[in-house]
């Protein structure tokens, strides 16, 4: 999640919002660091980890990205997690929980339970404290 967290950081710095995405294959190895890039791209979907999703994909030439697990600072949204599940992700952590103000304040734990073809592990609260932190220093 520290390096997640790092991401986020490299994201404010080019003009997104503190939101990352850290992509490991089955051994645990980093295939990819990615992070909300919602204003470089203007596109309100191109959050970090359907931007991972689009570019593990296409580099991998698979549409299933089973045994791939997603480290992500913020809970996913409900766009993300539906996004996850279609890509067959195995499993996501997440650091701080979503905001109340959220666009679509639904758990990720509840969206997880309704996905029974591909189904998805979902655990938050890792680095919570610090992921909190830096969401609300850096959302201004």
């Amino acid at each position: 999640m520290k390096i997640g967290l790092a991401e986020a950081e490299k994201a404010v710095h080019e003009g997104n919002a503190p939101f990352a995405c850290i992509v490991t294959d089955q051994e645990g190895i980093i295939v990819l660091k990615e992070h909300d890039r919602v204003n470089e791209y203007m596109d309100p979907t191109a959050h970090g980890e359907v931007n991972a999703i689009r570019i593990l994909c296409k580099k991998l030439n698979t549409l299933s990205l089973r045994g791939y697990t997603f480290y992500t600072t913020s809970e996913p949204c409900p766009g993300c997690m539906a996004s996850m599940i279609k890509a067959r992700v195995a499993q996501v952590y997440y650091g701080a929980k979503t905001e109340l103000t959220a666009s679509l304040p639904i758990a990720a734990e509840a969206i997880a339970e309704q996905a029974k073809k591909y189904p998805i592990a979902v655990a938050g609260g890792i680095l919570a404290d610090e992921c909190l932190e830096q969401r609300t220093r850096l959302l201004t």
